[in-house]
C-alpha cells in the first residue's frame, strides 16, 4: 500500500526537477539583462490575471480599475507582481493597497484565490501583508494581537500548493494562507536558502482562531538548507495550525541549518485552544542537524493539540536536530518522537543508531519539594566523557511532555557513559505536578522526554 509519505516523496522528486527546470529558464532569461536595483510592485486587485508584458520594472496586467476617489489606475494582482519580481533582478518586494468597498466584510480582510498554481518564486522577493492598510504585526510576549487583512486562499485551485518559493534570501509576512490543496508554503531546492516565514497564520482564517487547514502542511522544506519559520520577536510570530498534516516539514539530507522558532503550532492565535494539525507539529525526515526552538529569549514554540507528536524525527540521516526549551503538551501521541514509533528505551551505552542517534534520556529517580525548593534527582547513560545539556519541564499532574521548560544543567558523563546529578531550578514546583526531561548530544542531538516523576514532600 502507498502511504501518504511515499506519496509526498514521490511528489517532491517531481517537484524538485521542476524547480531545476524553471531555474534554468530563468537564469538564461537573466543572463541577458543588466544588474538592476530592487522595485517595488504594490498589489491592487484580488483579480488573477498574469502580467501583461514583461519588461521594465511595472506591474500592469493590462486592465484598469476605478480608483476610489476617482480615476484609473493600472491593474496589479499577485500573480503579475510575482511575474514581475521574477523578472527583474534584485530583491523585490510586493506590497498591497487593496481598496475596501461596501461589499467587503466588517474586517475589511482581501481575500486573493487564484485559479490556477502562482508562479514559481525563483527570484528574491519580499511578500509584505503588513503593508496593506490596517493591518498591524503581533506585539503580545504570549498569544498574538496581529491583524492580517490578505487571505491567500486555496479554494479555487485545488491540488496547488500556495506560495512555492526556489529564490534565497525571500521573506513572506503578514499574510493567512489557508485551503491550499497541497502545501501553504514550500520551498524547494538547494537554492532555496535564508528564506524567512513571520508573522503568518498558516492554515487558519484571519481571526486566527478557526480552522482553514491546507491540505498537506503548513510549511514545507524541502532539501533547502538555513531557512527560519517564525523568529525571536513577538512580531515573527506565526500560528500554523489545521494543517492536514504536519504544521512544519523539514525533509531531505539538504535540508539542514533550519530554524523554527517562536510560533503556535497546534493552537489557536491565543497559545490556549486546540486547533491541530493533523500529524505532527513539526516533523524532519533524514534532515541533519537544524532546530527546534532555541536557548534564546523567545526562542520556544509552543506546540501543543496536534494529532500525533509534538515532534517527530524520522529516518537515519535525521541528527544533529536540536529540540530545546519548548513548550509541548496535550499532543496525541509523543512530546518527542524518535523514529516516529512510539517511546524508545534506552540502550547501554547508548550505541544505537537512527534518528538523532537514538539519543538515551535521562531517568529521573526523585522530585521532591523540601526547605522552599524543588530537588530532581536524576542519571544519565550514554557515550563516555561527554557533555550532555539536560533541561527540565514541568507539567500539571498525570501528563509527560514538557509544558513549562525550568531550567538545564550541563552533566558530563564518566568512562563508562554514566553520570548521577541533582538539579533545583530556581522556583519550586508545586506539589502534585509532574517532572520531565531531555538530553541533548555535544553534536546537538536531542533525546525523547524522560519517564515522569510527581513531586513530592521530601
Amino acid at each position: 500500500m502507498t502511504t501518504s509519505t511515499q506519496n509526498r516523496e514521490t511528489k517532491g522528486k517531481l517537484l524538485a526537477l521542476a524547480v531545476l527546470l524553471a531555474a534554468l529558464a530563468v537564469s538564461l532569461m537573466l543572463a541577458a539583462r543588466p544588474a538592476h536595483a530592487s522595485t517595488t510592485f504594490t498589489v491592487n486587485s484580488t483579480e488573477d490575471h498574469a502580467d501583461q508584458m514583461l519588461k521594465g520594472d511595472v506591474c500592469d496586467t493590462g486592465y484598469t480599475l476605478d480608483w476610489p476617489g476617482g480615476g484609473q489606475v493600472p491593474e496589479c494582482t499577485l500573480r503579475a507582481a510575482i511575474n514581475q519580481a521574477n523578472y527583474t533582478p534584485g530583491a523585490d518586494t510586493v506590497n498591497f493597497n487593496l481598496p475596501t468597498g461596501s461589499r467587503d466584510p466588517d474586517s475589511g480582510v482581501k481575500t486573493i484565490a487564484p485559479e490556477s498554481a502562482l508562479p514559481l518564486i525563483t527570484e528574491a522577493v519580499t511578500i509584505n501583508g503588513y503593508s496593506q492598510p490596517g493591518a498591524s504585526p503581533n506585539t503580545r510576549a504570549v498569544g498574538s494581537d496581529a491583524v492580517l487583512k490578505i487571505e491567500l486562499s486555496g479554494a479555487n485551485a485545488p491540488g496547488e500548493d500556495g506560495l512555492f518559493i526556489a529564490a534565497a534570501n525571500s521573506t513572506v509576512k503578514g499574510l493567512v494562507v489557508n485551503r491550499w490543496g497541497s502545501v501553504g508554503i514550500h520551498f524547494s531546492g538547494s537554492g532555496a536558502t535564508g528564506n524567512r516565514v513571520v508573522g503568518n497564520y498558516i492554515g487558519t482564517d484571519a481571526s486566527g482562531t478557526q480552522d482553514l487547514g491546507n491540505g498537506d502542511s503548513g510549511v514545507y522544506i524541502g532539501s533547502a538548507p538555513n531557512n527560519t519559520v517564525g523568529g525571536t520577536t513577538p512580531g515573527a510570530r506565526n500560528i500554523i495550525s489545521g494543517n492536514t498534516y504536519e504544521g512544519v516539514i523539514i525533509d531531505g539530507p539538504n535540508a539542514t541549518g533550519n530554524k523554527v522558532t517562536g510560533n503556535y503550532v497546534g493552537t489557536d492565535k491565543n497559545g490556549t485552544a486546540p486547533l491541530g494539525n493533523g500529524d505532527s507539529g513539526v516533523r524532519i525526515a533524514n534532515a541533519p542537524n537544524n532546530t527546534v526552538g532555541g536557548t534564546t529569549a523567545g526562542a520556544r514554540n509552543v506546540l501543543s493539540g496536534n494529532e500525533r507528536n509534538g515532534v517527530a524525527v524520522y529516518g537515519g540521516g535525521a541528527t544533529g536536530n536540536r529540540i530545546l526549551s519548548n513548550s509541548i503538551y496535550t499532543n496525541g501521541r509523543l512530546g518527542i518522537d524518535l523514529g516516529a514509533d512510539g517511546p524508545t528505551a534506552n540502550d547501554p551505552g547508548d550505541t544505537d543508531t537512527g534518528p538523532n542517534g537514538l539519543q538515551n534520556k535521562p531517568v529521573l529517580s526523585s522530585a521532591k519539594n523540601a526547605d522552599g525548593k524543588t530537588t530532581v534527582r536524576s542519571k544519565l547513560n550514554s557515550a563516555p566523557n561527554r557533555t550532555f545539556k539536560v533541561q527540565f519541564f514541568s507539567n500539571p499532574s498525570g501528563t509527560d511532555e514538557g509544558k513549562v521548560f525550568i531550567g538545564q544543567k550541563p552533566v558530563t558523563t564518566d568512562g563508562s557513559g554514566n553520570v548521577t546529578f541533582a538539579f533545583t531550578p530556581a522556583q519550586r514546583v508545586a506539589l502534585g505536578r509532574t517532572i520531565t526531561a531531555t538530553a541533548t548530544s555535544p553534536g546537538g542531538s536531542t533525546s525523547e522526554f524522560s519517564a515522569a516523576r510527581t513531586v513530592i514532600s521530601a
